[in-house]
């Protein structure tokens, strides 16, 4: 009974959101906002298959290094190289999944894990790019990870910065080689 009323509610919650563009009952990425909160679903960005030769060139690299352990007598880096090679092969086609962020009067949350506002510095959003997302990106108070970066889609940027700006100051943020190399080539 409980499980009925429950389908219920979320055919009417698709139903209400449908209007305003959200999609059907699978939309590639979905977002409700109700009042001071603000969801959305993004699929992790930056899947691509590998492929047959990828693979083959992989385990050309890992043949010379198990080669070359064993001419050094390096029996450690044989068993690493070995984990390696079977933990690449088990997900090497992985699916990418969904991934749930939520910002509301708590602070940020991504899947079940919550960071306060009180964590964070500033904000800032980095525009999209030739055929990405763009990126919110918060600045923690630790200097050890100072960036974290979630990706929206970029219809959600006024709602973004709306809650936003009730908790955090918007402090431009400039990408750094690395967020520069991981956006050009992964």
């Amino acid at each position: 009974m409980w499980k009925r009323a429950r389908e219920a509610e979320w055919a009417a919650l698709e139903m209400r959101y449908a209007r305003k563009g959200i999609g059907g009952s699978n939309p590639p990425a979905s977002a409700m906002e109700i009042e001071n909160n603000f969801e959305w679903k993004i699929e992790e960005p930056d899947f691509t298959p590998k492929s047959a030769e990828w693979f083959w060139a992989l385990g050309i690299l890992a043949f010379a290094l198990v080669v070359f352990s064993i001419l050094l007598k390096n029996y450690l880096l044989i068993a690493i190289v070995a984990l390696a090679m079977f933990i690449i092969y088990a997900n090497k086609n992985q699916k990418p999944e969904l991934i749930n962020f939520r910002l509301d009067g708590e602070g940020f949350h991504i899947e079940k894990k919550i960071s306060p506002y009180e964590d964070f510095e500033s904000f800032w959003i980095f525009p999209a790019h030739i055929g990405k997302n763009p990126e919110l990106v918060l600045r923690r108070k630790r200097h050890l990870s100072p960036l974290l970066v979630a990706p929206f889609y970029g219809d959600d940027e006024n709602k973004i910065r709306a809650i936003l700006e009730k908790y955090l100051p918007e402090k431009e943020e400039q990408e750094s080689l690395i967020d520069l190399l991981r956006k050009r080539f992964f």
